[in-house]
């Protein structure tokens, strides 16, 4: 059984688990039924405003359960993984297909009576259910693309809070300057250009990387080539499976009427899935967004960028040379970059990191141990088979 519609439902994820010392990346993906009227998500006048840690991370309740973790996706529509809806006791509605990093996913689908973050409350929503390794036991949500129809919304990654406001009364008052925005099947797309080659670009706070630049934009401008790329290997894990490409760096990302510098930058090499897509150039993820206060009017076709305090700040490559699974408990070793300090050091993939500095591994840990400065030295409890070492890193730029 489907959900009534007159066209399949096809769902687009352009994030994707992600961990290269520093960043995880997650991928989400769509699950509004674009056949409903949305609803009218909103109760305040003068704009909603709560607490987002890294600001995306939210508490949501659902059906009055919870709290439960919840991220503001603008890569993605509505999302629950298989772990909750099971938890809240939610029955399969119908079914739909996720395109995804790695490939297509079969998903069910599921509808939620009430979801309340703060004081914003929503009604009536369908969410499409991720079964897959990477959701099993967790319990979250992810939402976007029906809140981008319905709202005006500020992102503010300094002050770690979000701010939803009523389209029907909201009219942008900042200093920030405007990018022409348009969704196209629950991807929030923008112009932008990369040392001068222009295309469409997701615009994605679900995705903890800088840029990631889809095959065939790759392949047409031979940019593996033109940016001299040799560091080859695993780029995150999308719900399909897999990611791979080639780690560089861009000159310049330009946006609107302003540009930043150095982005670091996957070129995928993917054949299917997300990163396959012939009409989107690419993504711009959180790493690029967080250097500015966000103020999506989708509804107007309008996204404001306002320079905070993170702009033109380095965008820093894991500096042991290691990209690794995001997941703290096994925290794994997927691409070791070649003549780095933990290829000299002779780490291998699949090895499995135990202990950083003699603390097991944390989200927070994970995210700044590899970034610190050129020389510290950071010791590594690995683990390979049975048989575990010490392994001491000092760190220096690998990209």
């Amino acid at each position: 059984m489907r959900i009534p519609n007159p066209k399949p439902l096809i769902l687009i994820a352009t994030s994707r688990w992600l961990l290269i010392g520093f960043l995880t990346t997650t991928a989400f993906s769509q699950a509004q039924n674009p056949a409903s009227p949305p609803p009218a998500p909103a109760e305040a006048v003068r704009g909603v405003t709560v607490p987002a840690v890294n600001g995306v991370e939210l508490q949501a309740t659902i059906n009055g359960q919870g709290p439960f973790d919840a991220v503001f996706d603008t890569g993605s529509g509505n999302l629950m993984t298989a772990a909750l809806a099971k938890r809240l006791g939610l029955k399969a509605e119908g079914s739909t297909t996720i395109n995804g990093g790695g490939g297509l996913v079969p998903s069910k689908v599921v509808k939620v009576e009430s979801i309340k973050i703060g004081g914003l409350v929503m009604a009536d929503q369908w969410f499409a259910v991720i079964d897959t390794p990477l959701t099993k036991d967790q319990n979250g949500i992810f939402v976007g693309d029906m809140l981008l129809r319905n709202l005006a919304i500020r992102v503010d990654f300094e002050r770690q809070q979000i701010t939803f406001y009523p389209q029907q009364s909201f009219k942008y008052s900042g200093d920030g300057f405007a990018v022409p925005i348009h969704s196209d099947d629950g991807t929030l797309l923008a112009e932008a250009s990369v040392d001068g080659l222009p295309g469409q670009f997701g615009i994605d706070t679900g995705d903890m990387f800088s840029l990631t630049l889809f095959a065939p934009f790759v392949a047409k401008h031979d940019l593996v080539r033109h940016y001299g790329a040799t560091i080859r290997g695993y780029t995150g894990e999308g719900w399909g499976g897999a990611d791979h490409g080639f780690y560089a760096r861009a000159n310049q990302l330009q946006l609107g009427q302003t540009s930043v510098r150095q982005p670091i930058t996957v070129l995928s090499t993917d054949t299917q899935g997300a990163e396959s897509s012939n009409t989107i150039a690419g993504n711009i993820g959180l790493r690029v967004l967080k250097q500015f206060t966000l103020v999506f009017d989708d509804p107007h076709g309008k996204l404001y960028l306002e320079k905070n305090g993170n702009y033109g700040k380095p965008d820093i490559f894991n500096r042991a040379g290691l990209v690794l699974d995001p997941d703290p408990e096994k925290l794994a070793v997927k691409t070791v970059v070649p003549g780095s300090p933990a290829a000299l050091a002779g780490m291998a993939e699949e090895d499995v990191i135990a202990q950083i500095d003699g603390s097991v591994p944390t989200d927070d840990s994970i995210q700044s141990a590899f970034t610190q400065p050129v020389g510290t030295v950071v010791h590594l409890t690995v683990r390979r088979g049975n048989a575990t070492r010490t392994v001491p890193l000092v760190l220096h730029e690998v990209l």
